[in-house]
């Protein structure tokens, strides 16, 4: 099921297609799986819900719901959102499976974009509400850049080669925010 899942992780999805039948079909084996309380292999397993909380999160992104993605991918700790946390993600990547891993150049452009969205969304605030606590924004700012360049740090870090221009573009995103 999970080399089945990873291909489809990303796509947006639409009635019918592969990816929601895919999704549909895993979701209805999670469910089994759950309610007669059956467990497989423990990373097998580890990877089966990862996948699925990932299609989640693409699902919200693709839908233009950042704020829930942001939430699914902070509550998933797959990528670092700060610089405090850029080792312990770095190390937790070698035990992931090859099925995640290969999903993580779009994991990373993702959660940059989001980040970058809730920065110029920050800055079109500033800009129009003059009322607002300045020391609060700056602070969001800095939050924001900090939480990018962490992002960056680990597409460095970590021992995988991503998808051709991933970190050229992660950059790229990073250097708008500044």
């Amino acid at each position: 099921m999970n080399r089945l899942l990873s291909p489809v992780v990303t796509q947006i999805s639409a009635a019918q297609s592969n990816k929601e039948r895919l999704k549909n079909m895993a979701l209805a084996v999670a469910e089994r799986y759950r309610t007669h309380g059956i467990a497989g292999e423990k990373s097998v397993d580890s990877t089966f819900y990862l996948l699925l909380d990932l299609t989640t999160f693409f699902d919200e992104y693709h839908a233009g719901h950042i704020d829930r993605a942001y939430d699914v991918m902070e509550r998933l700790k797959l990528v670092p959102l700060s610089q405090d946390s850029v080792e312990e993600r770095v190390a937790a990547f070698r035990n992931f499976s090859d099925e995640v891993r290969h999903n993580l150049s779009e994991v990373l452009l993702a959660t940059m974009n989001i980040l970058f969205t809730q920065y110029k969304r920050l800055k079109g605030a500033s800009a129009g509400t003059p009322g607002r606590p300045q020391r609060s924004m700056e602070d969001q700012d800095l939050q924001l850049r900090s939480q990018a360049r962490a992002l960056i740090t680990f597409a460095g870090m970590i021992p995988f080669r991503m998808a051709g221009d991933t970190n050229a573009r992660l950059v790229q995103m990073e250097v708008l925010m500044n």
